[in-house]
C-alpha cells in the first residue's frame, strides 16, 4: 500500500512539472526571419534625392524664359562594395510633355543609412526598363546581395524597403521597412503609352509601397534582392509591382559597359503590308532580302508572307516592332517566324542583325 501511495506522487509530482508553462525570453521572440532579412540587407539601401532645373525657352525668339526647379527622392541600393547602385529611371530623369522645356543641371545626392551624404553620378539610364545605374566615389561599401528572382514562390515572405514620403532622415536614417509576400509572378502591363516604359514579367506584391519606395530592394527571408519595387496600382489596395533582379541586372550590365542599351537591330529584309488567302487576311510580304546582312536569315525567301512573330498574329509592321519591344529584343537574338510560303505554314528563325 505505502508503495502504491509512493508511485501516485511520483506521477503527480512530474505531472505538474509538465504542466508548467515555459517563458519564453522576449529578446530571443521578437528576433524572427523578417528582423534578420531586415538588418542583413538594410546596410546597402540609400535614399536618393535628385535636384534639378527646367529650362523653359520661348519657341518664337528662342531665348530663357524661365528656370523651374525640382525637387525629388526615390530610394536604390549598393550592388557592389566600389559604390555602383541600382534605381528606377524615373527617379533620374523627369519625363517633359512640354517640347519647349529641357532639363539642365541634374545633380544626385545619395544618403547611407546612418547619415553619410556622397554626390552621385549617373551611368547610364534606360527609360524602356525604367533602370538607372548611378556610382558614388569610396570604397568597401555594404552592399546587398543579389538574389535569384526566377526562383521565386507565390505566397514567399518579402520585405520591401526604402526611403517612402522622404522619411529616410526622420528614422536616423535607416530604410523604411514593410513586409508582405509574393501575390504573383510575369504581370505583364505591355508597354506604357504615355512614357513608353516596358512593364513585362513583373512581381506583384501586397507588401505596402509608398511613392519614394520605388528603386529600393524587394528581398526575400533571407535578405537576398529578388526585385526592383518600381510603382502601384493607384486603382486598388496594396497592389505594388517590382522589376526582377535577373532582368534588371542584366540591364545593368549593359548601362555599366556602354551607359547605355544598345536596341538597334535590322531584320534585313523589305516587307508590305499584304492581303493573302481566301478570307483576305492580312500579313507582311517579304519583297526583297539582304543576305549579306549582319543578321542571318537565310531561312526566309522573297514572296514569304509573314503572318505571326513569337506565337503573336500579326498584320503590320508596326505591331512586329510592337511584339519585339515588349520582348526587349537586341541585335543577335532569334526570334520565331511564322510564314506562309507557297500555301504551306512554316516556322523559321531569323537571327537580328546590328544596325549600326
Amino acid at each position: 500500500m505505502k508503495i502504491k501511495i509512493v508511485i501516485i506522487a511520483l506521477f503527480i509530482i512530474i505531472g505538474c512539472n509538465q504542466s508548467e508553462p515555459i517563458i519564453p525570453n522576449v529578446s530571443e521572440s521578437k528576433v524572427t526571419a523578417i528582423t534578420i532579412a531586415i538588418e542583413k540587407a538594410s546596410p546597402g539601401v540609400v535614399s536618393i534625392y535628385r535636384n534639378q532645373e527646367i529650362a523653359q525657352v520661348n519657341r518664337w525668339t528662342g531665348r530663357l524664359k524661365s528656370l523651374k526647379p525640382i525637387q525629388s527622392s526615390g530610394s536604390g541600393f549598393i550592388i557592389s562594395k566600389d559604390g555602383y547602385i541600382l534605381t528606377n529611371a524615373h527617379n533620374i530623369v523627369t519625363e517633359l510633355s512640354d517640347p519647349s522645356s529641357s532639363i539642365i543641371n541634374i545633380k544626385i545626392d545619395v544618403v547611407l543609412p546612418g547619415g553619410n551624404h556622397y554626390p552621385a553620378s549617373i551611368v547610364g539610364v534606360d527609360i524602356r526598363t525604367d533602370l538607372a545605374l548611378l556610382k558614388i566615389e569610396g570604397e568597401d561599401f555594404q552592399y546587398c546581395e543579389i538574389g535569384d528572382s526566377d526562383k521565386i514562390i507565390v505566397g514567399e515572405w518579402v520585405i520591401a524597403l526604402g526611403n517612402p514620403k522622404s522619411l529616410f532622415a526622420a528614422a536616423n536614417y535607416q530604410p523604411i521597412a514593410s513586409a508582405g509576400i509574393i501575390s504573383a509572378i510575369n504581370a505583364d502591363f505591355g508597354i506604357d503609352s504615355s512614357s513608353g516604359r516596358l512593364m513585362n514579367n513583373m512581381i506583384q506584391t501586397d507588401a505596402s509601397l509608398n511613392p519614394g519606395n520605388s528603386g529600393g530592394p524587394l528581398v526575400d527571408a533571407s535578405g537576398n534582392v529578388l526585385g526592383i519595387n518600381t510603382f502601384v496600382r493607384n486603382d486598388s489596395e496594396n497592389l505594388g509591382f517590382a522589376i526582377p533582379i535577373n532582368y534588371a541586372k542584366k540591364i545593368g550590365e549593359e548601362l555599366k559597359l556602354k551607359g547605355f542599351v544598345d536596341r538597334r537591330f535590322s531584320f534585313g529584309i523589305n516587307v508590305d503590308e499584304y492581303r493573302y488567302g481566301q478570307d483576305g487576311e492580312i500579313g507582311l510580304y517579304i519583297n526583297s532580302i539582304d543576305y549579306d546582312n549582319s543578321g542571318d536569315n537565310k531561312e526566309l525567301y522573297k514572296g514569304d508572307i509573314i503572318i505571326g512573330v513569337e506565337g503573336y498574329q500579326i498584320q503590320s509592321y508596326n505591331q512586329l516592332q510592337l511584339v519585339l519591344a515588349n520582348r526587349d529584343t537586341r541585335p543577335g537574338d532569334t526570334i520565331k517566324l511564322r510564314i506562309q510560303r507557297e500555301n504551306e505554314i512554316k516556322i523559321v528563325n531569323l537571327v537580328l542583325g546590328k544596325n549600326e
